[in-house]
């Protein structure tokens, strides 16, 4: 019960998702952008516009968000050369200039709800 009453649910709105391709990918990172950093982790369909993923039970902290859009079904996010060729975003809008700083990209989950928007370039 004491677990219950720390848990947060945190809404993911990606936004700029190209109509009806593939999957939204989104990683909730604690420490760094590494999958192994990142303790939650959802996907969910990709619909034209928005889509909303819902991350329920996160521990409140500061976190640092990445999502991609997967657009050839392969599971991971296509980097040839280092440069990303499917679309991808950070909280905040970190990482428009290059691979983003952490700290830059960190929100803060809270009790009941909090709500995190990005967009897709």
């Amino acid at each position: 019960a004491a677990a219950d009453a720390l848990a947060a649910t945190l809404v993911i709105r990606v936004e700029g998702v190209r109509p009806d391709q593939g999957v939204i990918y989104a990683g909730v990172c604690a420490t760094g952008f590494d999958e192994r950093d990142c303790p939650y982790k959802i996907r969910g369909a990709a619909a034209a516009g928005r889509v909303e993923l819902r991350v329920r039970d996160v521990e409140p902290g500061d976190y640092a968000i990445a999502v991609f859009q997967d657009l050839n079904g392969n599971g991971r996010i296509d980097r040839p050369f280092f440069v990303p060729t499917e679309p991808y975003g950070f909280s905040n809008g970190a990482g428009r200039r290059g691979p983003p700083r952490f700290d830059a990209a960190k929100v803060s989950v809270r009790e009941p709800t909090t709500t995190v928007v990005i967009p897709l370039r």
